[in-house]
């Protein structure tokens, strides 16, 4: 396995290499998010708070937030992909920006959605090796995000799943996977032995209530999860939430999930 690039630095945590990273890419798929229609402001804020490692926003974001915040502190991830609710084939992401682009719009690193299972699954493998294969020429970090909505609803949270996506992304190039955690600690760690990239979770079975979203952070990071991505509007009511806070401090003040 190479090292990893030097920007990855600009979206984890110095001290203890672990990502709390926030996605504010909603506002494409299904529109203006109440509360959030400023998105400088809203990515400025949560960046206050120091728990942020690095912002997922979509390219056209980035001028006007670096015109208007200079002095953000956290990284910038830009998605390559998008679309919106109303497409009648929600399984087939376009890829709507070039690696290219990113560089020169100022991404510390870009990320990519796999469908798992998806019938379009076959060409967004292909998209991702094609951008694995650039990163690695421009530097650029590489993220891959496992989506397994696809699949029977039974399994979308399956840690054999997970655990297929993280190991397909190793494959594939990428510096980091994004999976869904399963309701088994145990389970879990078994299904991501032997990727050696760091793992964060975007999702699981029991994230509907704080308590039950920061318990299942809490069983993630023992089981040697690196960090999280998640949707900022998770966090978000008129300013950051106390759970966004806690949540973080999970993975980046706390030494309790360290495999030993």
């Amino acid at each position: 396995m190479t090292s990893p690039p030097l920007r990855m630095r600009r979206i984890v945590d110095p001290q203890s290499g672990r990502a709390v990273l926030l996605s504010f890419t909603a506002g494409m798929e299904l529109g203006v998010i109440p509360g959030m229609g400023d998105l400088p402001e809203v990515v400025a804020a949560l960046d206050a708070t120091g728990r942020v490692t690095a912002a997922i926003v979509h390219a056209g974001v980035l001028p006007s937030l670096f015109a208007r915040k200079p002095d953000l502190r956290c990284g910038t991830v830009v998605d390559l992909f998008g679309g919106t609710w109303m497409t009648t084939e929600p399984d087939r992401r376009e890829q709507i920006c070039s690696l290219e682009h990113a560089v020169r719009a100022g991404a510390d690193a870009v990320l990519a959605t796999v469908g798992l299972g998806s019938p379009d699954e076959a060409r967004q493998l292909r998209l991702c090796g094609q951008i694995a294969r650039d990163c690695t020429a421009w530097g650029m970090p590489f993220l891959i995000r496992i989506d397994d909505s696809q699949t029977d609803a039974r399994r979308q949270y399956s840690a054999t799943l997970s655990g297929h996506g993280a190991r397909m992304a190793y494959e594939l190039g990428a510096d980091m996977v994004i999976v869904n955690y399963s309701d088994s600690e145990i389970a879990f760690t078994e299904a991501l032995r032997g990727v050696p990239i760091p793992v964060l979770i975007g999702g699981g079975p029991n994230v509907n209530t704080d308590a039950a979203l920061l318990e299942s952070a809490a069983q993630a990071a023992r089981a040697g999860v690196r960090g999280v991505a998640l949707g900022a509007t998770m966090f978000w009511h008129d300013g950051p939430t106390p759970t966004f806070a806690k949540l973080a401090d999970l993975f980046l003040k706390s030494s309790s999930g360290e495999k030993t």
